[in-house]
């Protein structure tokens, strides 16, 4: 009945996948997979509605944690569990199940941020040279903690929400690794409606572009503030080190992107 409708999904689409400015809809139905296989909690669907390129309506969900997060374009960004439970800095007793409005969390500095930082599936030596590099210098600020939650979903809900201060994946094309549009579409609809942005952060010059959801991603989700801090302590890394992180990550084309999510 809707033939100018497309659907991109991980069970259907190989990697020559085209995001066009029809209508589309983006489907993961199980996004945190090695969670899954090994009993982790931390594993949901991921759905989202994208039109022009955009999208604007994003659901992503974790039937074991029974945690619901939507949002719609100009609406806002929601949550609903049956479970009460704490959601950013306030606590709910939900026993009702109504949709509550989230927000992404105010901390601004480092020494208080817990983020999440994934590795990725790249296992050979400039991907783990990369993720090293970058690790390194977040730790050597004193950051709070660092988490690996496992699902690319979870991670940009838990950031709308405030459960976590910021977040950052790599991955490339030409390694094939990293996430991929229907990872981070309803993701990143939820932290803009939750004050949020993104930004593109594959070189300096580029920390005001906005994430294409065409591109493999290393994505940072924060205040604008703390994202300024991480910006600066991933470009303060030894020189011949950032010139060949930038370079392997520079053409967009063909090696993805680099990128942020931000909350104002």
């Amino acid at each position: 009945n809707y033939p100018q409708v497309q659907i991109i999904g991980e069970e259907t689409s190989d990697d020559s996948y085209e995001l066009t400015d029809e209508p589309t809809f983006t489907i993961d139905p199980i996004d945190g997979t090695t969670n899954f296989v090994h009993g982790l909690p931390l594993t949901c669907v991921l759905i989202a509605f994208l039109l022009d390129g955009r999208p604007v309506v994003g659901v992503t969900y974790a039937p074991i944690l029974d945690e619901m997060f939507f949002a719609i374009h100009g609406r806002g960004a929601f949550m609903q569990s049956h479970y009460s439970q704490s959601i950013g800095n306030s606590y709910s007793d939900n026993n009702e199940k109504k949709p509550q409005q989230i927000f992404c969390s105010p901390t601004t500095q480092l020494s208080q941020a817990l983020i999440s930082m994934t590795a990725g599936n790249g296992r050979n030596e400039e991907s783990i040279e990369r993720f090293q590099t970058v690790q390194k210098a977040i730790l050597q600020q004193i950051v709070r903690h660092i988490r690996d939650v496992g699902s690319c979903g979870i991670t940009m809900a838990y950031v709308a929400c405030g459960k976590l201060d910021a977040a950052l994946e790599e991955g490339s094309w030409s390694d094939n690794t990293g996430p991929k549009l229907w990872d981070l579409a309803a993701g990143k609809l939820l932290v803009q409606e939750a004050g949020g942005e993104t930004r593109d952060i594959t070189h300096r010059a580029f920390r005001v572009k906005e994430l294409d959801l065409k591109q493999r991603s290393l994505f940072v989700a924060s205040t604008r503030e703390l994202t300024d801090e991480l910006l600066d302590t991933i470009y303060s890394t030894p020189s011949a080190t950032r010139v060949k992180l930038q370079s392997m990550l520079a053409n967009t084309d063909e090696d993805g992107t680099a990128a942020a999510v931000v909350c104002d």
